[in-house]
């Protein structure tokens, strides 16, 4: 049996789309910022984004798996108009949720701003306050059970990230925008949590494949993009308007290399192909706070970068961000607490008791009981003392050790 404080939790392959969904927004977040050209294109940029989100569609076709609809009752197909109708109402609310505060903290310049992800701009405090929604969230629209490490990795998260926050003078810009961006910000982070868990509301409990939510929000994005261009074309005064999308629109053709336009598209379309088809699967597999993974990380990057540029004096402040982000692993349980039961009631654990009453109530007296292919539980080994907390799986081919140095 670990006597080690601190041990891994059940980890799988899947876990690096969570990292590759990280290490994508890092690439997309900093390629954005520092391609070449001053001027931004929002209305193109939001027509290869949609291009991007609509050609995860084609998945499918991609990996060769069949895209099986098994809803072809009626009342089932009105139900399905309801519950993407839905998904467009709550996309649109998040969409604009994310769009006003980033217009209205550069609404006194004339120039535009691309905003991938504003959380990855905003306060530690921002994440903090999503960790919190997302818990509440799954607690009461996917009965999500929480326990004491949750709880404690929830506090420090807050603790750690209130001191970086401090250091890196955030609540002074948070005071100089004012109270109306703060709220908005607020009901930014409450439509980014109801967003991402009504898809997974639609993925887990009503059985959508996430490719055709996909397309749902690739088109709705489309036809936003196609409305949009109407309302820069119509305008009069074109390069010369006093409304910065607008001017800009005409003025990126003008004053940016074809070339240099042709390949941040692509660039758009490529990236937001991958990272939203991370999103999804990120969310499909585990549940939507891994993304909290993303963002951190995301902000990290953007931190690092900007401290080595402008306030090197403050670097110290990684110290506080590797503590808040070994809290998000304690949360997300990729590590586990192995001292005063706090990991009694891991996912990996809870399954694995599971495993021994069923072992049980098949009046099984074997000491050994496969997990799978891979690892089994030797049962001599669990002390009795703590029978329902430290439960170590052993990797198969000890048991084929064993076997092959048998003097039988």
């Amino acid at each position: 049996m670990s006597k080690k404080i601190i041990i891994l939790g059940d980890l799988n392959s899947k876990y690096l789309l969570s990292l590759g969904l990280a290490l994508g927004n890092i690439v997309y977040n900093i390629i954005m910022n520092y391609y070449p050209g001053d001027k931004q294109n929002m209305v193109l940029d939001l027509y290869s984004t949609s291009l991007g989100i609509t050609s995860v569609t084609f998945i499918p076709y991609i990996l060769k798996f069949a895209a099986i609809d098994k809803q072809n009752d009626k009342a089932i197909q009105k139900k399905k108009y309801l519950h993407y109708s839905l998904l467009i109402l709550i996309y649109l609310v998040y969409t604009i949720m994310k769009a006003i505060p980033a217009r209205m903290k550069v609404s006194d310049t004339h120039e535009s701003q691309t905003v991938i992800n504003p959380l990855v701009s905003d306060p530690f405090a921002f994440i903090s306050l999503e960790m919190i929604c997302l818990t509440i969230v799954s607690i009461f629209l996917l009965k999500y059970k929480y326990f004491n490490h949750h709880y404690i990795a929830i506090a420090a998260f807050i603790i750690f990230g209130n001191i970086c926050d401090l250091i890196l003078n955030y609540y002074p810009q948070m005071l100089e925008n004012g109270p109306l961006i703060a709220f908005i910000e607020f009901l930014g982070i409450l439509s980014d949590v109801i967003y991402y868990y009504y898809i997974k509301y639609m993925m887990e409990v009503l059985y959508y494949p996430y490719w055709k939510i996909s397309f749902c929000i690739g088109i709705l994005l489309f036809i936003s993009s196609t409305a949009l261009l109407v309302y820069v074309l119509a305008d009069k005064d074109k390069a010369n308007s006093k409304i910065g999308m607008i001017s800009d629109f005409y003025l990126y053709f003008k004053e940016v290399h074809p070339g240099l336009i042709i390949g941040k598209q692509l660039f758009i379309i490529i990236m937001n192909f991958i990272t939203f088809s991370l999103s999804m699967l990120n969310i499909y597999y585990f549940n939507p706070n891994f993304i909290l993974i993303s963002y951190h990380l995301s902000k990290f990057a953007k931190i690092l970068i900007d401290l080595i540029k402008n306030e090197p004096e403050k670097l110290y402040c990684i110290i506080f961000f590797a503590i808040q982000f070994f809290s998000l692993m304690i949360y997300l349980e990729i590590f586990e607490l192995n001292f005063c039961n706090l990991n009694e009631n891991t996912r990996r654990n809870i399954d694995l008791r599971g495993l021994l009453d069923l072992s049980a109530e098949n009046g099984r007296d074997s000491t050994v009981i496969d997990i799978n292919k891979d690892y089994f539980i030797d049962k001599s080994e669990i002390d009795d003392n703590h029978k329902e907390t430290n439960i170590e799986m052993i990797p198969q081919i000890s048991i084929d050790s064993k076997i092959l140095s048998s003097p039988n």
